[in-house]
């Protein structure tokens, strides 16, 4: 490989994206070349230094800008921005906190499972007709009992 191939290599190698064979290559390549170990060294100089002047950087208030900006166009003094009253808040978080508290209260104190009679394994529930079929469910996690009928084959005449 030469130079020219070298250089993505090098920027791909401090974004730790390199496949080991694209890595064996450039660790060939900058055992002879010492142009290639320079700009190696070079980008390394180069990153630290962004990420240190990066951190040092002071992000200035936006919203101060502003009013600073509009005031020299307007040829006006700048003033400081008003607080929004605390009463907004209060006439909401009011009902908010009453909904909450009648929504905890209707999940965490919920009425007991109305009663429903269980099925001994004696019990059994029969039809009238012999043609009709009858089929019983009681569910246990909510305690409701379920009939389900059928009447039997009624016989048609003419």
């Amino acid at each position: 490989m030469n130079c020219h191939d070298i250089e993505p290599l090098l920027l791909s190698e401090r974004d730790g994206v390199l496949t080991p064979e694209q890595h064996a290559a450039l660790a060939a390549h900058l055992a002879t070349c010492p142009a290639c170990r320079q700009l190696r060294t070079t980008y390394g100089e180069a990153v630290t230094f962004l990420k240190t002047d990066a951190a040092n950087v002071a992000v200035p208030d936006a919203d101060k800008a502003w009013r600073n900006l509009r005031a020299q166009i307007h040829g006006e003094t700048a003033k400081p921005a008003k607080k929004r009253p605390l009463a907004p808040i209060i006439w909401f978080s009011v009902p908010l906190a009453a909904a909450a508290a009648l929504a905890i209260g209707l999940f965490v104190f919920r009425p007991a499972a109305p009663f429903a009679p269980s099925l001994s394994p004696q019990a059994s529930v029969e039809s009238g007709d012999a043609n009709s079929s009858t089929m019983v469910y009681v569910d246990k996690d909510s305690g409701w009992l379920v009939v389900w009928a059928t009447e039997g084959d009624t016989k048609s005449s003419g």
